[in-house]
């Protein structure tokens, strides 16, 4: 990452890698809406590996890697079969609070379905409104308030995500992190089977830290 603008973050190749091979399943068509020019050609099975960003892909915001990587959590969270998960007519990504993902969000789930459930992307007021959604990312202007959204949704068969800091020792499920100025993500394994979820092996594969706080060195 080279410089922060505007309350985003530009990522570079000549600052270490990043598990882009999670993120090419549908980065390539959506970034091109967001005025990003990357060229994918990885499959699944290489989900696994951390690739430099390509020259091509310095042009990448902190937020259009963010929105990218909470899309895709959507194709590696499996519900157990449950009467909220059986109502559900779509696949509901909710933003509590304020958005900073925006346009680049809104752009992966375009004319996108998970599980033959079209995926829209919601903006709510307060947690409570989002216990029927799939995924609930809580932005990191809850502030005070994120534990208390976190116990709203508490055992509800939905993902938290956030990139508020001691989201996970909060009760959250996946929180964004910065390694070396990239984005990375850990996971919280207990809070996700308390919500009677579960996670593919390979996203956890890619996390950073699976349980307990992220490791020393990366920030918020």
């Amino acid at each position: 990452m080279e410089k922060r603008f505007g309350g985003m973050t530009s990522l570079s190749s000549q600052s270490g890698v990043f598990p882009f091979a999670f993120l090419t399943r549908t980065v390539g068509a959506r970034l091109s809406r967001l005025r990003t020019s990357i060229a994918v050609a990885f499959s699944i099975v290489a989900i696994c590996q951390i690739a430099p960003f390509a020259s091509a892909q310095n042009r990448m915001s902190e937020y259009d890697v963010k929105a990218a990587y909470l899309f895709n959590f959507g194709k590696f969270v499996r519900f157990t079969p449950s009467d909220a998960e059986i109502k559900r007519q779509s696949f509901d990504i909710c933003v509590i609070g304020e958005d900073p993902l925006g346009a680049r969000l809104d752009g992966f789930a375009t004319n996108e379905q998970f599980d033959g459930k079209p995926v829209h992307v919601v903006r709510l007021k307060t947690a409570v409104e989002a216990r029927g959604c799939a995924i609930a990312y809580i932005s990191a202007s809850e502030g005070a308030r994120i534990k208390n959204d976190l116990d709203a949704l508490r055992g509800q068969p939905v993902l938290t995500v956030s990139d508020a800091g001691n989201f996970l020792q909060n009760g959250g499920m996946v929180q964004f992190v910065l390694q070396q100025n990239h984005v990375r993500f850990a996971v919280d394994l207990d809070a996700v089977r308390i919500a009677r979820l579960s996670l593919s092996s390979e996203l956890l594969r890619v996390a950073i830290s699976v349980n307990g706080e992220p490791p020393v060195g990366v920030r918020p």
